[in-house]
């Protein structure tokens, strides 16, 4: 009998929930439930949006040319934040657009510091260290009655 690993998973999830980011902020509800426990006949795992590097190292300069509209996120979150000099419509988009250029251009601060935050990989390693306990036993168990 093969031991059900979705306990171990959904822990692994749990303690990945608690950890801070760059910002000192834990990682939002939004975010962690694109987290999920997939279990299949011969495999299991846990499914993590691909950008989860970004919240670890930061976000580097773009590659890519194409205007995805950042500006408009950032406007937002200095928005909310207090952030803008300037008092016209106008003069806020500009900055927005600012903070948005340099961001493509150099990267965030997390990435130019070059700051690394273990959100995801000590988690990880201790998963599958009780894993490997956990499976240890059983063939150990199985073993014992079969001799």
């Amino acid at each position: 009998m093969i031991p059900d690993l979705r306990p171990e998973l959904e822990n692994m999830i749990k303690e990945i929930s608690t950890k801070n980011t760059y910002s000192g902020n834990k990682i939002s509800d939004s975010i962690m439930k694109m987290f999920e426990v997939e279990i299949k006949e011969l495999n299991a795992g846990v499914l993590v949006p691909f950008w989860l590097g970004v919240l670890q190292r930061g976000r580097g300069p773009r590659r890519s040319t194409t205007d995805h509209k950042l500006y408009l996120k950032i406007y937002k979150w200095m928005e909310k934040r207090g952030m803008f000099r300037s008092k016209t419509p106008q003069g806020k988009i500009n900055e927005a657009k600012s903070m948005t250029w340099y961001i493509n251009k150099y990267g965030n601060q997390q990435f130019r510091n070059k700051t690394f935050i273990d959100i995801y990989e000590s988690v990880r390693k201790k998963t599958i260290e009780n894993i490997n306990t956990k499976f240890s036993n059983q063939i150990n168990k199985i073993t014992y009655d079969i001799l």
